[in-house]
């Protein structure tokens, strides 16, 4: 199967430029949950019916010792890398209510436009490509198990073995129904997106630009520059597999050549600071077929804007 294309962006996810520009739009990450991919980028994987994903993740413990912790998630009717789009945005859109709760009621239209989705006038074909793209992905999310030996618990402070799913819903089924639809958040995971020290928020426009790879390394490394100026060192393999969600069959050099593309168009937004070396510089050789890399703090971090 061909590479080109698997990891390309969704188009329903992509930002519709209107004429005089658009608020900045917060997305809402979960801390843990941003430290490695959903599920594979390639939805010839992903989105088969009873998909299970394995993967792991470092993580520094009490002593600030590296540890790994492994993650399963179990999706019934597969997952698509844009599911994650949707995630975040609806999280950010629950807590911008006055008094955010469990339940989240709206209206497709509603969602859509503040995600800024929909071309004017959109509200006429409701049963419209957006609209469908956001029930299926809706579907998706409500049947994941997410299932982590090792998950800090923002509440208690500890890491924990913890199970839990994302999110229910109750639609109207026709699709023309002015009435709102309502997202039921799963109670744990709800609490764990609501504490502080549980969330990640993060600028959805300069998100949604990117590719789906460059959108998990935007939300891992902004995690990581809210305290830091420079990154750990990652060894290729393991963020190319764990963190981004690439094949873990390719070669490392296909991995290093679309790592450094992922590199490229963060460095393009100043989010991450390149060496005079450019790209490659980035890269460190270790040994036969080993290599590390290390990102720096852009001044994408020194604008206002940036959350």
């Amino acid at each position: 199967m061909a590479e080109e294309g698997k990891d390309r962006q969704d188009a329903s996810t992509k930002r519709i430029t209107r004429k005089g520009g658009t608020r900045p739009r917060p997305g809402r990450g979960q801390l843990s949950l941003v430290e490695h991919a959903l599920c594979p980028l390639d939805t010839a994987v992903s989105l088969n019916e009873g998909f299970v994903h394995e993967v792991e993740y470092l993580y520094a413990d009490g002593n600030r010792h590296t540890k790994s912790a492994k993650v399963k998630i179990l999706c019934p009717s597969g997952l698509s890398p844009s599911d994650e789009f949707y995630l975040w945005g609806l999280l950010a859109l629950t807590f911008q209510q006055p008094e955010p709760s469990g339940d989240f009621y709206a209206t497709p239209h509603y969602v859509l436009k503040e995600l800024d989705c929909l071309e004017a006038g959109s509200e006429r074909t409701k049963g419209g490509k957006n609209y469908r793209d956001f029930r299926q992905s809706l579907a998706r999310l409500s049947e994941v198990t997410y299932k982590n030996e090792r998950f800090y618990d923002p509440i208690r402070g500890e890491h924990r073995d913890v199970s839990f799913g994302f999110l229910k819903y109750s639609l109207p089924i026709d699709a023309n129904s002015a009435r709102a639809w309502r997202i039921v958040w799963d109670v744990q995971f709800f609490e764990f997106c609501k504490v502080t020290g549980g969330y990640l928020l993060f600028d959805l426009d300069t998100y949604r630009e990117l590719d789906f790879a460059s959108r998990r390394l935007f939300l891992t490394l902004k995690k990581i520059f809210h305290r830091c100026s420079v990154s750990p060192i990652y060894e290729i393999r393991h963020i190319c597999i764990n963190v981004l969600g690439f094949a873990p069959g390719m070669e490392l050099k296909h991995h290093k050549a679309k790592l450094a593309r992922c590199a490229e168009k963060l460095a393009e937004r100043e989010i991450i600071e390149l060496p005079e070396a450019g790209v490659k510089g980035l890269f460190e050789k270790k040994g036969v077929g080993s290599y590390t890399i290390q990102f720096r703090r852009g001044r994408y971090f020194e604008k206002p804007q940036a959350m």
